[in-house]
This record gives structure tokens, sequence and C-alpha cells, in this order.
């Protein structure tokens, strides 16, 4: 409710000099303490490795354009990926509690990785089963989207529940909003989705509706200056 009317707000003050194109309606919670870890409309808790609200050197690294990485007027600024992502419920509340935990690699309830531990526990891709198969799907999506699995690699991720009522068949009209920042959408985000798209086990229960790019200069810096100046 705060950020709506805070959008109205922006809008209002830019009648005569912007137009909306589009918009997206979705909701969440704190991704930092003490709110914890947010869960997305699956009921698994979404984001348990992404880049922390205080790692500001893996921002530097990850997330913000620096000099010598493209034009100019993009330093300081960084790049996103938005993405409607349809989620069929129905479908997903007929798997098991062991299915769904295969399919994301982790406990439903704590976040924990299934080869132990807690939610911050980093997960032992190594780990067998008794009866020696992986305890962690090698298909899984924890496995295929770890930092520890793609050369460290990691972007800035928030995600968005949005809920769109039912259709006539009582079936839930609702996914997740996936918003993603990146310092190069080369050698971040393209890569490690072209991975995901290819054997993500989650892919069974999702529908991609829509996806884009924009590239996001840096904030407005001191007195008279404006959104876009260096370029």
């Amino acid at each position: 409710q705060v950020a709506h009317n805070a959008v109205r707000t922006l809008l209002r003050a830019a009648t005569d000099v912007a137009a909306v194109r589009w918009t997206q309606a979705g909701f969440g919670k704190s991704s930092t303490a003490p709110a914890g870890t947010p869960r997305n409309l699956f009921g698994f808790k979404d984001g348990t490795a992404n880049i922390g609200a205080n790692e500001s050197s893996a921002h530097e690294e990850w997330v913000w354009v620096q000099p010598g990485d493209g034009p100019a007027w993009m330093n300081g600024g960084t790049y996103l990926v938005a993405r409607r992502i349809e989620m069929n419920l129905e479908e997903w509340d007929e798997e098991t509690l062991e299915d769904q935990e295969q399919t994301f690699g982790r406990t439903k309830g704590t976040g924990a990785p299934l080869s132990g531990g807690a939610e911050q526990t980093p997960p032992d891709f190594a780990a067998r089963r008794v009866d020696g198969k992986p305890m962690i799907d090698p298909a899984s999506h924890v496995a295929l989207a770890n930092p520890r699995n793609n050369a460290g690699l990691r972007i800035l991720r928030r995600g968005y529940n949005f809920l769109e009522g039912a259709d006539s068949a009582g079936k839930t009209a609702g996914g997740l909003f996936f918003v993603g920042f990146n310092r190069d959408l080369r050698s971040q985000f393209i890569p490690l989705q072209r991975k995901l798209s290819s054997m993500d086990k989650l892919n069974e229960h999702l529908r991609y509706r829509s996806s884009a790019a924009f590239a996001i200069p840096p904030g407005v810096q001191g007195s008279g200056a404006y959104l876009g100046q260096a370029l």
C-alpha cells in the first residue's frame, strides 16, 4: 500500500512529462532481517542465496556497472531483467511434499538444503542418500542456480508474487514477477537462464509469459541534475 501510494505520487508529479506504458502489481515482504526470506506461491522460500542489502562489495561486483564495462553514461547504473512467470498452482498442489522438495532442492518448512543444515547452510551437492542417489537432484532449481555451480556468478533478484483472480474453472491466475539486476546481462543472466531453461525441474510447473531487459542509468546526483543526464 505504501509503495502504491508512492507510485501514484510520482505519476502526479510527472504529468505532461512522462506517461505510464505498463504496470504489474505484485506483493511480498522485505528480504532483510528480521522479516527473513520471503516465500513464493508454491510455499517455498525464494532468494536464500540472494545478494544481501549490506554486501556492498558484491553489489560493486555483480550489480553496478563499472567504468570500462560499456558506455560511460551507464557507469553506476544497472541492467534489469523483468519476467512474468505464471505458476500452475493446482498441478503443484497435486505433487507430494517429497517431489516438491526434490524440485527445489530445499525443504519446504525451513528452506534448508536437502543435504542438511539450516537455511543458510551451503548445499552439499556431493552428498548421497543410502541408495547412492544425490541428496540434491542435479536438475533441481538450487543445484542449477546456486553460485557454487556457476563459477560464483550472482545476480540481485527481487521476486514479487501476483494473484489475478480465477477463471471459470476455478483455476488460480497467479505467479511470480521476477526482477533481476545485473552488471552485465551477457555474462550473468543470459548464461544462467540458458542453463535453467535446459533442465530445471521447476519448469514443469511454470509458464514464462513475458520477458524484457532494461538499461537503468545511475540515479540523480546533486542539485540541478536529472535522470539520464550523462546520456
